[in-house]
């Protein structure tokens, strides 16, 4: 029991939260370094997940991934100690819950839920990169569905209905699409409903994310394939639920800590005059004794 209380003490200390921040600084900027033109090597993390990335790209190329697993381990122990430093002040708060009302009490732990906040925001994240299915690249073409797997529904392409640029003041830009837009159909059984699909509006059905990837053609006139089709990413992901319940929950303890701020903060309205004390040169408060200096004739 007292090992599992010194490590808990020393998982949770102030002094291991200010080192792992320094080393996570010193770790991202040799991060930064290592990306320089080799961003290629953690595109495919997005498609193919963390474990076959670790045994493809991350271990063949330590000499410029070797940070991102170091990252993983220091996020890791942030988030522990996160936890723990967070659960000790939760429960030396409710000890002293006497001494507050109710509401003040409620206020209270505000930036204990951020803090709780953001290691679901991390975790959510990590089951996104460990435990998503990704799915190949689909095209679609007008009028030829797409299956979501594992279910009955139905994916089809009605048109590409894009944003063209309408003006002369850019000709590098001229009739070239802006914001595509693509016009899907979605039939599940009975039921049909068509939405707009974009590079900046995502679609969430069944459990699946569907991304824009590319798309066909790119200009209003001319070129040499006037087809219209739509490239889609589309991804089962677990973590999304948890990083954006984790959102909200930031959201909500940073309303509690501002309404906390508003409501309780006491003004100082004390007043401090200052005059300019010419024998030293500078700025003292009205209650401060000048030092008297001895001047010879």
């Amino acid at each position: 029991m007292k090992f599992f209380s010194f490590v808990w003490h020393k998982l949770g200390s102030i002094h291991l939260t200010v080192v792992l921040c320094l080393l996570l600084t010193a770790d991202l900027t040799v991060g930064y370094i290592c990306l320089n033109r080799r961003t290629f090597l953690f595109s495919p993390l997005n498609d193919i997940g963390l474990g076959p990335w670790i045994k493809t790209y991350g271990v063949s190329n330590l000499a410029h991934t070797l940070w991102f697993f170091i990252l993983l381990i220091l996020l890791a122990l942030l988030c522990i100690n996160t936890f723990i430093c967070t659960t000790d002040r939760v429960v030396s708060l409710m000890a002293k819950r006497a001494n507050f009302s109710r509401r003040r009490l409620i206020f209270k732990f505000a930036p204990h839920i951020m803090h709780y906040a953001m290691i679901v925001i991390l975790v959510g994240y990590l089951c996104s990169y460990l435990f998503a299915q990704v799915l190949d690249t689909r095209t679609l073409i007008p009028g030829v569905p797409f299956a979501l797997p594992g279910t009955n529904t139905r994916i089809t392409l009605i048109q590409l209905d894009s944003v063209y640029y309408q003006t002369d003041r850019l000709p590098a830009f001229e009739k070239r699409v802006l914001r595509p837009r693509a016009k899907l159909l979605i039939s599940d059984g009975e039921h049909r409903r068509s939405v707009v699909l974009g590079c900046m509006r995502p679609l969430r059905c069944k459990g699946y994310g569907i991304f824009l990837k590319d798309f066909e053609p790119k200009m209003k006139e001319g070129g040499m394939n006037r087809r219209e089709r739509v490239d889609l990413i589309v991804r089962k992901d677990p973590g999304v639920g948890l990083y954006l319940a984790g959102l909200l929950l930031f959201t909500i303890g940073l309303v509690m800590y501002l309404t906390e701020w508003a409501i309780y903060r006491k003004p100082d309205n004390r007043k401090i005059s200052l005059y300019i004390d010419t024998v030293n040169n500078e700025l003292q408060p009205v209650n401060y004794e000048p030092r008297t200096v001895n001047r010879e004739p």
